[in-house]
């Protein structure tokens, strides 16, 4: 029985399309992901164009700061710790001035504090001897940590100064310990205070003076932003309610459209409360003086969502299965309208 074997031809053009296609199939497979990533961030610098000016703002401090690691004159003047020059930039450089202002100078005090009191606590121990020094050494940690944690609990610290009596804690112990193996704590001392406030300085003069961003314009805008959006949401309803009879429902394109204006006042509350924190930190600005009122704009967001929870039962209402007659509708139209 001779075995018969079939042999196929492919044209030598079917086999170099075929790479072609696979080969476009897998340039697409790595190449969307990049362009999806590509477009969120054209999409985010568009939407706020103040991002792209926080990102450079941020670039330069940093690239300032690291010339004191970088160049020799000044890493002979603060040695390794010019680290915490760039640690600083890092940790204290925030979106708005107002918000830069409370982390630098919040660093900046509980640093100074945190460094004199560990001094002292280090000469102290050093006179105590080498039996007495390990003990007054932890002694202080304790004390001094623990009424520090405790003092975070007071809501005036804790609204304002939290950041700063968090670095306190840590700036003390780190020196005081650290201390403990190094001869010479003075000089340790002085060397990291002095690159702290260079990074906190670099990053105030940079959010200051260079294209500021205001938290208290944010706040301004935001809360005229969300009145407009309350009262879009409300006549929304009214139009809806009286717009015919008999009364069919709301479609859910307008329904969308009420529950965007009060949802974004409902959850303004944290968002509020820290720009009006971080603006009572700037310098006057704009139209917006020395000592302008910023707590009233909380007030003002609380009394905003009082209102919107009265929108929420409205537009309730709408959605309801049961619905009032088109004559009783007509007889409470005159007192809702808005005009």
């Amino acid at each position: 029985m001779a075995n018969h074997t079939c042999k196929i031809d492919i044209p030598a053009e079917k086999c170099e399309n075929t790479s072609f296609q696979r080969f476009i199939s897998c340039k697409n497979k790595f190449s969307q992901p990049f362009e999806m990533f590509m477009m969120k961030m054209y999409k985010l610098g568009r939407d706020d164009p103040r991002r792209i000016i926080h990102a450079i703002k941020v670039g330069l401090a940093l690239s300032l700061v690291s010339l004191f690691y970088l160049m020799e004159p000044l890493f002979d003047g603060v040695g390794d710790n010019a680290i915490w020059a760039i640690m600083t930039v890092v940790v204290v450089f925030e979106f708005t001035a107002g918000a830069t202002l409370s982390k630098g100078l919040n660093r900046g005090i509980g640093t100074v504090i945190a460094g004199s009191l560990a001094v002292s606590v280090g000469y102290i121990a050093e006179k105590t001897g080498k039996l007495g020094e390990p003990i007054v050494i932890g002694s202080s940690c304790f004390i001094l940590g623990g009424a520090a944690t405790f003092f975070r609990f007071f809501p005036e610290i804790k609204v304002k100064y939290d950041y700063g009596v968090v670095i306190f804690i840590l700036t003390f112990n780190m020196i005081t310990v650290s201390g403990y193996r190094v001869e010479n704590i003075f000089s340790m001392a002085y060397q990291r205070l002095s690159t702290i406030a260079i990074g906190c300085a670099v990053s105030l003069v940079i959010s200051l003076c260079i294209f500021p961003i205001w938290a208290g314009e944010d706040l301004h805008h935001s809360i005229v932003k969300r009145i407009h959006g309350l009262a879009e949401s409300l006549k929304g309803c009214m139009v809806e309610y009286f717009k015919g009879s008999p009364y069919s429902g709301i479609n859910e394109e307008e329904s969308e459209k009420i529950i965007q204006g009060y949802k974004d006042v409902l959850d303004s509350k944290t968002s509020e409360e820290s720009l009006a924190n971080f603006a009572t930190w700037e310098p006057g600005h704009g139209k917006f003086g020395f000592r302008h009122p910023w707590k009233q704009y909380v007030k003002v967001g609380g009394m905003l969502r009082h209102m919107a929870y009265c929108v929420v039962a409205l537009h309730g209402c709408l959605r309801s299965e049961y619905q009032a007659t088109h004559i009783n509708r007509l007889g409470i139209k005159k007192p809702c309208s808005y005009k």
